[in-house]
Parts: structure tokens; C-alpha cells; sequence
């Protein structure tokens, strides 16, 4: 009997070392799990990652002529939701009929990352949103009429906008948009090469990043 019992706990501890084998079915289940869960994780980094690019576009400003709103070396966030979902919504009343809105979401006043299609770098300028689909924008004596009504423009450091070009009275078609620097002195915008159409809109900016300390949400 007392063989009996020994030989018995041999054998179970053989089943046990058996089942603990590097190359046990067991273990192999594990692995196949853990390269599954890896292998979603990476699928899903991937796709938020591709979301993030599509609908958020980060852009460095280089340009003096947002001055003092954005400086050179700031970073922005932009929101390019509406030029992605442009074509799938409805357009809303002009301007000129009660509202400031329009088909991709844009709104007077805000600023905007866009195409220059006139310039042959097409590098992405920023300006400020002065007209929106519907308006009548005229420049005349160093003022900004909107629908022949003054536009209070308290994001200057000057009130004064000169204009050569581009000076209206201009009425803006479905889809146009007429965009201004607010360092006008040196601003290259609407009043050189007239408004330009939603195609070329990337998007409003959202929030400045950096540098941290002058940080804002717009």
C-alpha cells in the first residue's frame, strides 16, 4: 500500500509538469490571446489616430500679419469637421438674411486656415473672417462695411483698413468668403485676391496650444 500511494503522487506531479510545458496547449491559447488583444490595441490606436487627423489639423503660424492675435512660432489647433462633412450638409440662410452662418459651419469674426488657390506654394494662410456667404462687403474710408453697416472690429490695434484692389461693394456669392489679416498694414488678403470659395477653407482655429503661456480657446 505505502508504494501504492508514492507511485500515484508520481504520476500526479508528472500531469502537472506535463501541463506547465512551454509548449502546452495552454500556454498556446495564452500567447494566441495576448497578439489578439496587442494586435486590437493596435488597430484601434491606428483609427483614433486617423480620426484625430482628419477632423483635427495642428498648424505652426509663420506669418506676421495676424499680429497681435497670433505671433510667429505659435501653434493652433484647427477644427476641420465642417470641411469634411461640407458636401453632406444643408446649406443655412445667408448672412444678409438674420443670420452670420453658413454650409460648413463658419462664422464672421472667427479665424481661419485656408488655401490661397492664386498663390503657386498653396502654403496655408490664417486670417480673420470678415464676410460671409450673402454679404456686401465695401471698404471705404478706412472702414469695413458689412450690408452698408460698420463692422466693430475690437481686435485691432488699429481701426484703420486701407484697400487698392478689392474694395467693393461686393456682394458674396453662395460659398465665398472674404478674409483679412488683422495687421492690415501687411496683410496679403481679400482686398489683393478677392474672396475665395469653401474648397479652399481647412478650418477655424480652436485653441491655442502653445507656448503654454498664452495658451486660449477661441
Amino acid at each position: 500500500m505505502p508504494f501504492s500511494r508514492y507511485r500515484q503522487r508520481s504520476v500526479n506531479d508528472l500531469a502537472i509538469s506535463q501541463d506547465d510545458r512551454p509548449h502546452s496547449p495552454k500556454l498556446a491559447r495564452q500567447l494566441r490571446r495576448t497578439l489578439a488583444d496587442l494586435f486590437q490595441t493596435g488597430a484601434y490606436a491606428i483609427m483614433i489616430f486617423l480620426l484625430i487627423s482628419t477632423f483635427i489639423g495642428r498648424f505652426e503660424i509663420q506669418q506676421t500679419s495676424m499680429e497681435p492675435t497670433f505671433r510667429p512660432g505659435e501653434r493652433v489647433i484647427v477644427n476641420q469637421v465642417g470641411r469634411v462633412f461640407s458636401t453632406w450638409m444643408e446649406p443655412s440662410v445667408y448672412a444678409a438674411q438674420g443670420g452670420t452662418s453658413n454650409s460648413i459651419g463658419l462664422a464672421r469674426g472667427q479665424v481661419v486656415v485656408f488655401y490661397d488657390s492664386a498663390a503657386k506654394n498653396n502654403v496655408p494662410l490664417i486670417k480673420r473672417l470678415v464676410g460671409v456667404p450673402g454679404d456686401t462687403v465695401e471698404i471705404r474710408d478706412g472702414t469695413i462695411l458689412i450690408d452698408g453697416v460698420a463692422l466693430d472690429e475690437p481686435y485691432l490695434d488699429s481701426g484703420y483698413t486701407t484697400c487698392t484692389s478689392f474694395c467693393g461693394p461686393l456682394t458674396l456669392s453662395d460659398e465665398q468668403y472674404f478674409l483679412m489679416g488683422d495687421n492690415r498694414t501687411v496683410s496679403r488678403d481679400s482686398r489683393d485676391f478677392g474672396p475665395i470659395s469653401g474648397d479652399q477653407m481647412i478650418g477655424r482655429v480652436v485653441l491655442r496650444f502653445w507656448p503654454l503661456g498664452v495658451w486660449k480657446i477661441f
